[in-house]
């Protein structure tokens, strides 16, 4: 394998996975809230980029292929695979289109994203525990049904799905430069968790994880508390989901409800490296995908295959092949039991928040003090 192609399919994965597990972390992590149907918020952003932002594609070029922009608008979904070749033809050369098709894929996608988070919250404010998580697994696996079969959301064949507009054509590298997009919104997505953790915000979700009843006896909203967190983790995921679509090397060419309604990659796997990392750990939480995407995407996915073959599986009755493409799982496994038993809490356990200290307090109040006295 081409070693550019290999070191920005491992950026990307990890990227994408960074960006997806911390609006778990925002969830789970700092607010104890059990998401078990996060899949369901990252295939957001797959339908807002196969569905939505190839509508504004073919509308754009529908000139250049002689039908009306409403025409060129319905063949998106009833003839898609030949539309959309033609459009990925036309849509290098408008720099302009593709700019904006990228922006508006990531506005639409945070916000559709967070208003399916409010809803979603409304059950979070009812239900605790394992009755939220298995609520919230079967609304992730309901959705991913209806998508799967609803013609108008993703297409006649589920296992296909729908081509996505050819966004980053215009640089003449759409590997490298959706590669930059997906490291930069990482980047971003780290800053903003950062910020979150240390904020009043931050340490009020984490106020309500660990003593839900205090912080209601101090007067704080636990139902805005647990809305916020789910709007805000929900968008994140939504956002993983249109850098998923995006990426040459991680998606492909198209997005299907098959693939980002997938429960064991959109939601285990991040629970994974929430727990790997550490949970309501943002630095836990890049190492961890850092980790991951270095074994997983390198050595694992290029030499499974060699890797079964030095073990001899076959002489224990276990095929080969089988055990080469259960590899990365049993990795994801071991990498769970091994820290879970050297560091219970995380690679990088969540830290004490920072706060004004107890002399900073001391001025403060004496400069007060001083101003009422003058």
């Amino acid at each position: 394998m081409n070693v550019e192609v290999l070191l920005e399919e491992i950026i990307s994965f990890i990227g994408i996975y960074y960006i997806l597990t911390a609006g778990l972390n925002v969830k789970a992590g700092m607010t104890g809230i059990p998401d078990f149907g996060h899949a369901m918020f990252f295939a957001v952003g797959g339908i807002v980029v196969g569905n939505l932002s190839a509508r504004i594609a073919a509308a754009a070029a529908a000139s250049q292929l002689h039908v009306s922009a409403w025409q060129a608008v319905k063949m998106v979904i009833s003839n898609n695979t030949e539309l959309m070749a033609r459009v990925n033809e036309i849509l290098p050369h408008m720099p302009g289109v593709s700019i904006i098709i990228i922006l508006f894929s990531v506005i639409a996608a945070l916000i559709l994203g967070g208003l399916l988070g409010w809803l979603a919250s409304y059950p979070a404010l009812r239900l605790r525990g394992d009755y939220l998580a298995i609520m919230l697994l079967a609304a992730s696996e309901g959705t991913r049904i209806f998508a799967m079969y609803y013609k108008p959301l993703m297409g006649k064949t589920p296992t296909v799905g729908l081509t996505v507009p050819n966004a980053f054509g215009f640089t003449g590298n759409a590997g490298l430069w959706s590669t930059i997009f997906i490291l930069i919104l990482a980047l971003l997505v780290y800053i903003y968790a950062e910020r979150l953790y240390h904020s009043p915000s931050g340490r009020l979700f984490r106020a309500v994880r660990d003593d839900e009843a205090s912080a209601e006896a101090i007067g704080k909203d636990i139902a805005k508390v647990r809305r916020d967190a789910m709007i805000i983790g929900s968008a994140l995921a939504a956002l993983a989901g249109v850098a998923y679509s995006f990426s040459p090397w991680i998606a492909g060419s198209s997005v299907a409800a098959i693939s980002i309604f997938d429960r064991v990659l959109w939601t285990f796997w991040p629970w994974a490296l929430m727990i790997l990392g550490g949970m309501s750990s943002n630095k836990g939480a890049a190492l961890s995908s850092v980790i991951l995407g270095a074994l997983l995407i390198g050595p694992i996915r290029i030499y499974k295959n060699d890797i079964a073959a030095a073990l001899h599986v076959e002489s224990l009755g276990i095929d080969p092949g089988n055990f080469a493409n259960a590899l990365e799982y049993i990795l994801v496994a071991a990498l769970i039991i091994i820290v879970l038993f050297v560091k219970p809490k995380g690679l990088i356990p969540e830290y004490p928040s920072r706060t004004v200290s107890k002399d900073e307090v001391k001025a403060t109040i004496d400069k007060i003090a001083r101003e009422r006295a003058a």
